[in-house]
């Protein structure tokens, strides 16, 4: 009867300790899960606190290209002896409108990026002409553009088409396109110009440059969100980022054509009224 209660009080000792051995192996294995999660968290806020910073350059580059635009019109009308027709000043007044509102719609894109749309651009269609639309985006880089590079437009629809969309985001995105082939085009041209498809109704920006071409290595992810900033290539691929978002919000799609051999070509397809 002794030898059995020994027993018994092994036995459970033995349980007991096999228990206690359990806990502190689950709390160990728990504490290791939570502080590989903390460190994910630590480097997935770094990675988005250093997106935000490269994000933030570049709404700063491509602001200063409007305010040139105005601080030059400003100094045109400053002059005391210069005469101007109405049509000059009709001109120089629409310049002034249309850099107050890229202005005003980059500022647009600060609110969409850092709310996630929610707090952001406030979604508003308007009426507009696709060749005006695309006229206008060439004028305003053409200043953009390196020594000797022209900016073409190549007429696909006829002037009489008008249709319905968010034009402030077809606007931002299109002349995202036109500023990034500016940059990397050296010599040659970059053509801009549109197609509609009546059946589906969807319009269609193409822009193609001879510039490099995207690198192999970076064609998969060209359009990715958070990519890492430091291997971004001059922070053009975070302005696709956010273009691509921009298209993604009007229900479009941005898309590099891999058919394209002399440079780069990007479409911006979206749905029109």
């Amino acid at each position: 009867m002794f030898s059995f209660a020994v027993f018994i009080h092994f036995k459970m000792s033995v349980l007991v300790m096999w228990a206690i051995v359990i806990i502190l192996i689950v709390t160990c294995l728990v504490l290791v899960f939570c502080l590989v999660q903390q460190r994910k968290k630590i480097v997935e806020w770094r990675q988005a606190d250093g997106m935000k910073s490269t994000f933030i350059k570049a709404i700063a580059r491509e602001i200063r290209t409007p305010l040139h635009s105005v601080s030059g019109l400003a100094e045109i009308i400053s002059k005391e002896d210069l005469y101007l027709s109405k049509e000059e000043k009709k001109n120089i007044s629409g310049q002034i409108l249309y850099n107050a509102r890229l202005i005003a719609t980059l500022l647009d894109e600060v609110s969409i990026y850092t709310d996630e749309g929610s707090n952001g651009h406030l979604m508003q269609d308007e009426r507009f002409s696709p060749n005006r639309l695309c006229m206008t985006c060439i004028d305003a880089n053409l200043a953009n553009t390196n020594k000797g590079v022209k900016i073409l437009f190549r007429r696909g629809v006829g002037d009489e088409l008008f249709v319905s969309a968010d034009r402030h985001i077809v606007e931002l995105v299109l002349n995202k396109l036109i500023c990034i082939s500016c940059r990397f085009t050296m010599k040659g041209e970059i053509t801009v110009g549109c197609r509609y498809e009546d059946t589906r109704k969807l319009l269609t920006y193409i822009v193609e440059d001879t510039g490099g071409g995207i690198p192999e290595e970076r064609k998969d992810v060209l359009f990715k969100w958070f990519d890492n900033p430091d291997a971004m290539s001059d922070e053009v691929e975070l302005d696709l980022s956010v273009a691509y978002r921009l298209a993604e919000k009007i229900g479009g799609n941005l898309h590099y054509d891999t058919t394209y051999t002399k440079g780069t070509r990007m479409e911006f397809v979206f749905p029109v009224r």
